[in-house]
């Protein structure tokens, strides 16, 4: 039985396993910032995971800055990256809600670098 599934992304990711912890800054409108787990990365946007008690509401169409990261050395100097919220799961039987961030501004430099460690990682 084949599946219905097709990929909308225009870019390869890389996913992060239980034991890397791939941290991010986030800054939403006008307020402090957050900090969220990142599940996957691509050089078009990345995927990030909070708890739902404490957390930030997303919604789609929400403008955030992506001020850093932490756990990843390649990326350590990736920051000031505006995106945009494209979907959002906040399921109430889970304990995490989840949203998909499109890259806005990212410098073709950044880009680079996500790109090349998402291939070296698919080579493992």
């Amino acid at each position: 039985m084949g599946s219905s599934f097709v990929e909308k992304r225009s870019s390869p990711r890389t996913f992060f396993n239980n034991g890397e912890k791939i941290a991010a800054a986030i800054n939403g409108s006008g307020g402090e910032p957050f900090f969220v787990d990142i599940l996957n990365i691509s050089s078009g946007g990345l995927q990030l995971s909070q708890k739902r008690n404490g957390g930030r509401v997303l919604q789609p169409g929400d403008h955030l800055t992506l001020m850093g990261l932490n756990g990843l050395a390649e990326l350590q100097d990736v920051e000031e990256v505006r995106m945009e919220v494209r979907w959002v799961i906040d399921q109430n039987f889970l304990d995490i809600v989840s949203a998909g961030c499109q890259f806005q501004d990212m410098s073709r430099r950044d880009q680079q670098k996500i790109q090349r460690l998402v291939e070296a990682r698919a080579k493992l």
